[in-house]
């Protein structure tokens, strides 16, 4: 009998996270399904072709596993920083950081062997992305300045900076816009097929999330970021150094997020392109709060991103149906994300069922 108590606790443990992410994701075709009839189409046609249009072919495939490679990262590191209940915002601006100096080094390291400057320039974009990190992290960590205020207004410091850069001082001879020459062909990460632009940024990606993933479940600062994130005066309590965890969980964080964009530089655009970036860190917020933090979840939720972008093009040739309902329907999971946030973080139905009572007995 306790051996079957144990097996369905174990089982709830693992059910009710998918139940709750999948949740807002079902809400959300349900509400563009309506939209969808309003406009006069199918729901059921639209939803075959976009999913149809992102899997159906090895072509399709790899296009949607490129279009998911920058949501692994920027979700990793956006997770990576909340299971601790830390919240860096600012993965979006460590993302251009770590993408112009990928760039930089990309254009710069002439007669390096190929191999040795891939590395450099993903070494890099991390480390700069670290580094942006730790400017938050030490505030916070020393002086209890609100992470999330600072991250916020950091990202448009990174995102401006860059694109002076971009515009003046490394800006490409004879270009319209904001960008810089090429990088040397010895920095980039080689594509994989022909007709599609997946590329060995997806390799990264990959690595990342098992390197993570280890992190998390079976290294002792993984346990010790669980542990910060449940009750951090508890674990201060217990002999944690509080203020040293939170800049080392910072520094990870920005490491990812610095590889994002190093990544996208060195396999995509193959030089930095102002504002290059279609909020890749802001959608990596969104797949963290829709994995729950968990590495595997994370990855799901960026493969469900990476088909809806790809998918939605087809959706508009194949059905008529416009593509902007699939920035309709992330906004809607957004939403749905933010009410089971609200429900669950601040209590808010045990807060209004005690208001009912207390009203009922008076």
């Amino acid at each position: 009998m306790g051996r079957r108590n144990s097996v369905n606790k174990k089982q709830k443990k693992w059910l009710l996270p998918i139940i709750s992410s999948l949740i807002p994701v079902m809400l959300a075709f349900i509400v563009g399904s309506f939209l969808i009839m309003l406009s006069g189409y199918k729901p059921l046609e639209a939803y075959s072709a976009l999913f149809s249009g992102a899997l159906s072919g090895k072509i399709a495939i790899m296009n949607t596993l490129f279009a998911t490679t920058p949501l692994i990262l920027t979700g990793l590191a956006t997770a990576i920083a909340f299971k601790a209940n830390i919240y860096n915002m600012g993965v979006e601006g460590q993302l251009y950081l770590g993408a112009f100096t990928a760039a930089f080094l990309g254009f710069t390291l002439q007669g390096t062997p190929p191999v040795i400057h891939v590395f450099i320039c993903l070494i890099g974009g991390a480390l700069s992305g670290m580094l942006f990190a730790l400017i938050p992290a030490i505030l916070k960590a020393f002086f209890n300045v609100n992470e999330m205020v600072v991250t916020l207004m950091l990202n448009y410091a990174a995102i401006l900076f860059t694109t002076y850069l971009a515009s003046f001082p490394f800006k490409a001879p004879g270009a319209s816009n904001a960008t810089t020459i090429d990088i040397l062909p010895s920095a980039e990460l080689p594509r994989f097929f022909q007709g599609s632009q997946l590329n060995g940024g997806f390799i990264v990606a990959i690595g990342v999330f098992i390197m993570v993933w280890f992190l998390i479940n079976k290294m002792k600062l993984g346990y010790e970021m669980n542990s910060i994130g449940r009750n951090i005066e508890f674990s201060e309590y217990v002999g944690m150094n509080i203020a040293k965890k939170i800049i080392v969980i910072m520094s990870i964080s920005g490491i990812v997020a610095g590889l994002a964009g190093a990544g996208e530089i060195l396999g995509t655009h193959r030089r930095f392109v102002s504002e290059f970036s279609p909020d890749y860190g802001w959608t990596g917020l969104t797949i963290a709060l829709l994995g729950k933090h968990n590495p595997v979840g994370v990855l799901a939720g960026a493969l469900l991103f990476g088909i809806l972008k790809n998918g939605g093009s087809s959706m508009e040739l194949m059905v008529g149906v416009p593509r902007s309902l699939i920035d309709v329907i992330q906004g809607l999971i957004i939403l749905f994300l933010a009410v089971d946030f609200l429900i669950h973080h601040f209590s808010l139905v045990t807060k209004l069922k005690e208001r009912f009572n207390r009203k009922k007995v008076a």
